[in-house]
């Protein structure tokens, strides 16, 4: 939409013939009330004209919720929140190092392989097979690789990770909470109170530190219960997921498109008013256009049928808008009434076929577009997923596989989160069959800590 408005802006800025709904107020169309005597001479097709600019001067859109007219639409521009990403932000000091260029390449590579919350999970051989195949295949034939380019990556590879785990974040680039913990703890002074138990701890017996049995770290470790206490106070200071303050800033503020609503027990979408750029038909210049002699192979007359053909592209934009969506809440009644745990199965083809639209023009559509309903506001693209057989073959969508682990990991024990292993077997037991694999990455994508992170995470609430 940013792409549109800034279109539109451009045309206002050429086209004397489109203006603001508010620019209006300042000369209330003065022109127009002028009188003319002598009839003006009939262009062909010239009823047709005025009948269109009259219907293109109308308001654009249903009106779907109350507001001021002549409000202009906000700049997306001033409503995007400038940020940096976590990428950018590590990328940046990676470019001002003092590293060698090899090094630097590597780092960047590094950067690249870390997900949202800091941590590298891919090992060198996997960023090396992602980058160059034939050099990870060399990888195993030391012959293969007789001019040590497998082992130069590799040298490099631990330099750059050391590097990119000394930036800020502090505890970014870590490869397990352990390391996490350590790298935030060496950051310390080694004067500061507790930070040798504290490394220990980390390193040794994480698990019963998360487990809070104290017991069992003080005979472990040989403290008092004032260190263990002095530790404890500095471990709850450190972040498991490091990158946090990034995920809090990845927010965008949206204008829905669309709005849902129930009347009379049913689900009603019509168009948001708001969501479209606010243009118009300036009249008094049209109808000086219109009453010139032979208007229509004048200049202002090309820019008259311009800005007509923009007014209707805008209409017929916010009606194949109002269509699909009008689609897409037909074919998920259940998810407006029981929400992400009913969400059905659905694909752009579905739409299409439902629209009599392209799948093409439907992708196109539901890119980048919003709904305002009951239950927040939500990407079209929400609606969309994948199909997984459930045991009593039942199609269920990926988003109500994600929803019910998320509510088995509410049930859980705190101090002793479930493992993936363990939520394939709460699947299993609700009639869901998943590979281990398939339930880590849903997991992740429901954005739920590992076990690891989850039980840290109890650990370091207040008792």
């Amino acid at each position: 939409a940013l792409e549109l408005e800034q279109e539109v802006a451009r045309l206002l800025a050429t086209n004397p013939l489109l203006e603001r709904p508010d620019d209006a107020d300042d000369h209330e169309h003065a022109t127009a009330d002028a009188t003319v005597d002598a009839a003006p001479e009939a262009e062909p097709g010239a009823s047709d004209t005025a009948a269109d600019d009259s219907f293109a001067d109308a308001p654009e859109m249903p009106t779907g919720q109350s507001g001021g007219q002549g409000d202009e639409f906000p700049d997306p521009l001033l409503m995007m929140p400038a940020r940096v990403s976590l990428r950018e932000h590590l990328m940046q000091q990676v470019n001002v190092s003092a590293l060698g260029p090899q090094d630097a390449a590597v780092a960047r590579l590094v950067v690249e392989a870390l997900d949202e919350a800091g941590y590298l999970r891919d090992s060198a051989e996997d960023i090396l097979a992602a980058v160059a195949p034939g050099l990870a295949d060399a990888a195993a034939d030391s012959e293969a690789d007789s001019d040590g380019m497998v082992e130069r990556f590799h040298q490099s590879f631990e330099v750059a990770l050391r590097f990119v785990q000394s930036l800020d974040p502090t505890g970014v680039g870590a490869r397990s909470v352990e390391e996490c913990l350590a790298l935030q703890l060496k950051r310390h002074p080694e004067g500061v109170p507790g930070r040798t138990l504290a490394l220990r701890i980390v390193a040794e017996c994480i698990d019963l530190f998360a487990s809070r049995d104290i017991a069992a770290l003080k005979g472990r470790l040989g403290c008092s219960e004032a260190e263990l206490g002095a530790a404890n106070t500095l471990i709850r200071t450190l972040a498991v997921r490091p990158a946090q303050a990034f995920a809090a800033q990845d927010h965008r503020y949206v204008i829905p498109e669309v709005i849902v609503r129930r009347k009379a027990g049913k689900w009603v979408v019509s168009a948001n008013p708001d969501a479209s750029p606010q243009v118009r038909l300036h009249r008094a210049y049209a109808s000086v256009v219109r009453r010139t002699r032979g208007w229509s192979n004048t200049a202002m007359g090309g820019q008259l049928n311009e800005a007509r053909w923009l007014l209707k592209s805008l209409r017929q934009r916010a009606d194949t808008i109002v269509r699909v969506a009008d689609a897409i809440v037909d074919a998920q009644q259940r998810w407006f009434e029981h929400g992400d745990i009913a969400i059905r199965p659905l694909f752009l083809r579905d739409i299409a076929a439902r629209t009599g639209l392209h799948e093409s023009t439907v992708s196109r559509v539901t890119a980048g577009k919003y709904m305002a309903t009951p239950r927040g506001v939500i990407e079209f693209k929400h609606f969309f997923g994948s199909r997984l057989a459930a045991e009593d073959g039942f199609r269920m969508s990926s988003r109500s596989i994600q929803v019910l682990i998320r509510d088995i990991v509410a049930e859980e024990d705190p101090v002793k989160p479930l493992s993936d292993i363990r939520l394939t077997r709460a699947l299993e037991q609700r009639g869901v069959k998943l590979a281990r694999r398939t339930v880590t990455k849903y997991r992740d994508a429901t954005g739920i800590p590992p076990v690891e992170a989850r039980r840290l995470n109890a650990m370091s609430a207040p008792a």
